[in-house]
């Protein structure tokens, strides 16, 4: 039986979180359990909070983490409201956040949740699926220069307008409802082979990420995530394209440095001093070992921080 989901750079997750003993950790990104499975079993004394929005993942992550139940609690949210539903839970500070970005590979397995153009399947790509907002209604509803933007902005993809426009054109004639007819449209306007399958991967991936608001909600959780840490504590992040990438380098980066006033300033005037050290100059990447086993790692690139002590500023 097929794994719901394999979980990346385990051991390098749990080596940059520390886990420390009785302390509050937060696994963002919970899907099937998989790191907050091993985040147990490293550090059985740690109570962890874990959001997903995905209720196939709750329900499975409740059963892969029934034998800590007493230390665990799942919450059904996406991880912009991680600091709402921790103070709810009168919970003012953690010792660590782990965030495993983007779609899991039971996600992209699942046909029916439209998220690959391997398949065919309605057009869905929620990760939510109470949201209202599917892919469906993007690929069908949106005005051409909106659907071009999103492509190029959130696939890099440069051939977004010629994209946009032909399926502007395929709707004007009958509704694009399947995975199977959207990626018929991007292999009509990109007819290279290998350029074509990018294509496909690009204009699903930039429709996937405004379906779920997925760098929009990334900005605002790990600004809340580095705000909540106790001294000490860890951030770790693992970001599978460039756009999350660059998001997550420059919150570490914003955080990781002092004044922010003009050169020609003669003194300091906004007092902003550095509340974060990186611990990883440059992203850590899969062994060569896991990618062989685990294609989805190849991708997948680890950045990871530590609150500063007040002492320390």
């Amino acid at each position: 039986m097929k794994p719901y989901h394999v979980p990346v750079m385990v051991t390098e997750c749990i080596e940059f979180l520390h886990l420390k003993n009785g302390g509050i950790y937060v696994d963002a990104t919970l899907g099937g359990g998989g790191h907050s499975k091993a985040m147990l079993e490293a550090n059985p004394t740690i109570s962890l909070f874990g959001l997903d929005q995905d209720i196939e993942a709750i329900e499975q992550a409740t059963i892969v983490l029934e034998p800590w139940a007493d230390q665990v609690c799942i919450i059904q949210n996406n991880f912009t409201a991680l600091r709402t539903e921790l103070a709810m839970r009168k919970i003012k500070g953690i010792d660590g956040i782990l965030f495993d970005l983007g779609v899991s590979s039971h996600q992209i397995d699942q046909v029916s949740r439209g998220f690959s153009f391997e398949g065919d399947a309605e057009l869905d790509m929620r990760m939510d699926q109470e949201s209202e907002l599917n892919a469906f209604k993007i690929v069908n509803e949106m005005e051409m220069y909106d659907l071009a933007k999103i492509i190029k902005d959130f696939g890099e993809e440069l051939y977004a307008k010629r994209i946009a426009k032909a399926i502007v054109e395929a709707r004007a004639t009958a509704e694009i409802k399947s995975t199977k007819q959207l990626a018929a449209i991007v292999e009509s306007c990109v007819k290279f082979g290998k350029e074509s399958v990018k294509s496909k991967a690009r204009v699903f991936q930039a429709i996937r990420i405004h379906v779920n608001s997925e760098l929009d909600v990334l900005q605002s959780a790990l600004a809340d995530s580095i705000n909540i840490l106790n001294p000490g504590g860890r951030i770790v992040v693992m970001s599978y394209h460039s756009l999350e990438d660059r998001i997550v380098k420059q919150a570490f980066k914003t955080a990781s440095t002092g004044c922010d006033c003009p050169p020609q300033a003669p003194m300091c005037f906004c007092n902003k001093v550095p509340i974060l050290k990186s611990l990883t100059r440059r992203p850590i990447l899969a062994s060569d070992s896991e990618i062989e086993n685990n294609s989805r790692s190849r991708s997948a690139k680890l950045r990871a921080a530590e609150k500063i002590p007040v002492e320390e500023k």
